[in-house]
Order: structure tokens, then sequence, then C-alpha cells
């Protein structure tokens, strides 16, 4: 697995471098629903309409509609296509799974404005969730034991990024033993908040992302990396706990970025950044027609107290031009799964 995801890594670097219904009626086992502004479709229970299959649900819905999944017959052995804009809620995400064999990715997002909430979704061969739409919202969610967790992927990466591409929200999810944790955060302004990343061979990667705030997230055990930055512009790595992975960041080619006040702890190497100007002019101020701008590391916290300021290595000659000026003397108190 290992091998796999260093494979895709690579090719990523090349890659980028160059670059209305019938509403089923039913019985509840709970007092309480989500609130909706269309209808409701249930999948499982007992009620004598209901849904046996999520996808079946999905189908029958139209945009602006809630697809609740009873967690009875899970799990859910299916590799659902949502291309409705919808909320898809489970009952209660440690009960409500939905298993995809080991087969393609477990949910196909491909509509905009999409909520995924309260699931357990595992045994992707190839992503937990694979999204190549904008405005979503994937929130606590348990993803485990795919390929990767949750795919972010646009195509025609090495042209100019649109504005309108992006700004999906991924929040409070568990994601763990996947080989990939979040994978390829490509578009504008997307959101990676108060996420447990873990057992992974790389726990976040973003690639081609334009003004990315990743905070609050604990990212641990990661084989390789906790964070990749690579190509992208005004990342915001802010208040994250990031401990025990190879490298806890790495950042190559980027423009703008700010790693603010985060623990690095018992990480093999802290950081890592490879900045050269030339690939920023090419890729930034020429491609995106964005200004360059430093990258600014600041009040982060160092696997201890430090009274000197901190060098970022670079990759090759291991001497780096960037510097955390203000390291901070003791870890911040970062809330977060467990």
């Amino acid at each position: 697995m290992k091998k796999g995801i260093f494979c895709v890594l690579v090719c990523m670097l090349m890659v980028v471098s160059a670059i209305i219904p019938v509403t089923a009626t039913a019985v509840s086992k709970k007092t309480s629903h989500p609130l909706t502004m269309g209808n409701l479709l249930y999948v499982g229970g007992s009620g004598p309409n209901n849904y046996t299959k999520i996808q079946d649900a999905i189908d029958n819905a139209s945009d602006g509609d809630t697809v609740f999944v009873f967690d009875d017959s899970s799990p859910y052995m299916e590799n659902i296509v949502v291309d409705v804009s919808l909320s898809l809620v489970g009952e209660e995400k440690e009960t409500t799974v939905i298993d995809g064999a080991n087969l393609r990715n477990v949910v196909n997002l491909t509509a905009d404005d999409v909520t995924i909430r309260e699931f357990t979704i595992r045994n992707g061969n190839n992503s937990g969730i694979y999204l190549t739409s904008n405005n979503n919202n994937i929130r606590d969610n348990i993803i485990a034991d795919n390929f990767n967790g949750i795919e972010v992927h646009y195509e025609n990466l090495t042209t100019a990024i649109p504005t309108t591409i992006g700004h999906n929200t991924i929040t409070n999810n568990r994601i763990i033993n996947n080989s990939g944790g979040i994978f390829a955060l490509s578009g504008w302004n997307n959101t990676i908040q108060g996420n447990f990343v873990s057992h992974a061979e790389g726990g976040i990667i973003l690639g081609a992302a334009m003004n990315t705030n990743v905070s609050w997230n604990t990212i641990s055990e990661c084989f390789f990396f906790g964070i990749w930055v690579l190509m992208s512009y005004n990342t915001v790595v802010y208040r994250n706990n990031i401990s025990k992975n190879g490298y806890g960041v790495w950042t190559f080619v980027t423009s703008a970025d700010k790693i603010l006040q985060n623990n690095f702890m018992e990480n093999n190497k802290s950081a890592i950044s490879y900045q050269r100007l030339l690939d920023k002019i090419k890729g930034f101020a020429l491609k995106h027609r964005l200004p360059v701008r430093r990258n600014v590391w600041d009040g982060n916290y160092w696997d201890g107290p430090r009274s000197l300021p901190y060098m970022i290595p670079g990759v090759i000659l291991k001497v780096g031009f960037q510097f955390d000026w203000h390291p901070a003397q003791e870890p911040y108190d970062i809330p977060g799964m467990s």
C-alpha cells in the first residue's frame, strides 16, 4: 500500500508541475429527523414504503430532498452515485455503514450542494468519497479502510483553475486506515477543519489548491507525511496537532502559505520545504495571474521550548531560507477527536 500511494504522488507531482419523487412513509425508531426544505425519503426502518437501497432513494429524489438512512439494515453493500443536490443522512455514524465491498468508490459525489453526514463509509478500492463537484459539506462521518478516504478531483489542472471550482467543507470526520486520508484537494476556498486523520501513508494532500483552510485537525501516525502542500496558493495551516508522522508538513513550490500556531510533536522530521522561484513564477504569476508572495511560518511549537528561531529545512541541501521567528514555548491546547 505504501508503494501505491507513493506512485500516485509522483504522478501527481509530474502533472501539477506541468501545470419529485414518491416520498416514502416511515415508521421511525426516533422521534426527530433532520429538518428539510424538500421531501424526506427513508431507507431501512419498518415503514411500508421505505426503500431497501440507498441508491434507489437517491434515484427517486429531487434537489433539496433529504434521504434518511436507518441503521437496522446496515451494512448497506452499495457503491452509490449522488447526482442530486440533497442531504444524505445516517441515523448514527457508528452503526450506519455503507460498505463498498472493495469495488470502485463507495460514494461518488457528482452533484453540487450535497451534504453527507453520520455514516461509516468503508472498503472502497478507490475512495470512500470521490468528489468532483462544488459547495458540498462532508461532516461527522467515519471514513475507513479505503484507498483514499476523501478524494477531491477536478480535471485540467494544467490550466488556470476557475474560482467557481471548490468551496467544499470537510469537518469533524474520523478518517482512519486509508492509504491517503484527504487526497488532492484542488479548487478554491475549501475548508478542512476539526478532522482526525490517522494511520495513512499521507494524511492531507493538497495539490493545485487555492485559499484552502486547514485548521483544528489532528493528523497523526501517517507514514510519509501529515500534510503535503503542492503547487498551492494561500494555504492556511492553523492550530493543528501534527504528531508521529514521517514529515509533519511538507511544502513544495507554494506561495503565500501561512503555517501558524501548530503543534509539531514526535514526527521523524517536523517540516521540510522546497521553494524554487522560477517554478513559482511559472505556476502562479504566469498561469494563475497571482502575485508570488513569501510563505510565513510563525508561532509553531517544535517538540519543545526554543530560545532561537526554527529553520525550516530545504530538500536538496537541507539548508532552508524560511524561519519560524517566534516559536511557541509550550504546546497549544487544541481539542480534537481521539
